[in-house]
């Protein structure tokens, strides 16, 4: 039996439901405890926004490719000789002069020991329909001054050029010849010597138009949009090249021009007035 004073130490059974509510104190005070100490968790934690998602190689090295060009355009300056900038002086490249004095200052920039080119270069304006495909040729008064090996089509000159042969600059043929021609095309064509009715080297008498070769001038607008026709040699008379030029310029009504400019093979270029 106990005392009574013993009996006073002994504490009286809990109750289940006054036990549970104990454990449940205790779990949540070391949840907090955790919460504190340790980091949270990736489920807790705050979505973050994703980065964007990074190029392909192909596409990084692409830009890289642009960004380095871009980067050559701007730092790399074209360096004219000193013979060049000798030929300026007199020049005012922002002035617009008639035809007789651009032939005269055209001459006095050319500095070429051999009998160079002039070149008619016409900036053309831009289209609405597009870019447009603008070639032809033009039969000059006093043709360009310019040698060329002319060739005319036949089935032994086209045998030859199956095995490789092209060494000549125009190729005439008749329209009858064409059908033919389509067995070398891949081997004319990218060299700009397949006959086009455009550029006239289709012709019913090739013969004939071979003679008359040296008048006419092709031309063909190029990916900026512009013209080059020769139109004489600088040793020739300032009347002849004036001549060829009106007559070119005359050809070409049609087209809406931004500018025109008159240059030797090796000197200045000089604006001409429209």
């Amino acid at each position: 039996m106990l005392k009574k004073k013993d009996a006073k130490l002994v504490e009286a059974p809990k109750k289940k439901s006054e036990i549970s509510d104990q454990k449940l104190e205790e779990e949540e005070n070391i949840e907090k405890k955790d919460k504190e100490v340790r980091p949270e968790s990736a489920d807790t934690k705050k979505p973050i926004d994703k980065p964007e998602e990074k190029k392909s190689t192909d596409e990084l090295k692409k830009t890289k490719v642009k960004a380095s060009k871009q980067s050559k355009k701007t730092s790399v300056k074209k360096i004219r000789s000193k013979k060049y900038q000798d030929s300026i002086k007199d020049l005012n490249k922002d002035e617009q002069y008639s035809v007789g004095e651009a032939i005269k200052l055209a001459k006095g920039s050319s500095y070429s020991k051999f009998d160079g080119t002039f070149t008619l270069h016409i900036q053309l304006s831009k289209s609405k329909k597009g870019d447009e495909a603008i070639r032809g040729t033009i039969k000059l008064p006093h043709g360009t001054g310019k040698k060329q090996k002319v060739e005319i089509a036949s089935e032994e000159l086209i045998e030859k050029i199956k095995k490789g042969y092209t060494d000549f600059d125009i190729l005439l043929a008749s329209p009858g010849m064409m059908l033919k021609l389509a067995e070398v095309a891949k081997i004319l064509g990218p060299k700009g010597k397949m006959p086009n009715p455009k550029d006239g080297t289709v012709s019913d008498n090739p013969e004939q138009t071979a003679k008359e070769l040296d008048q006419i001038a092709p031309y063909r607008m190029d990916a900026g949009r512009n013209l080059h026709i020769n139109v004489g040699k600088v040793s020739w008379e300032d009347v002849k090249i004036a001549e060829n030029i009106a007559v070119a310029l005359k050809a070409l009504t049609h087209l809406k021009k931004d500018s025109a400019t008159l240059s030797p093979s090796m000197g200045a270029g000089v604006k001409i007035a429209l």
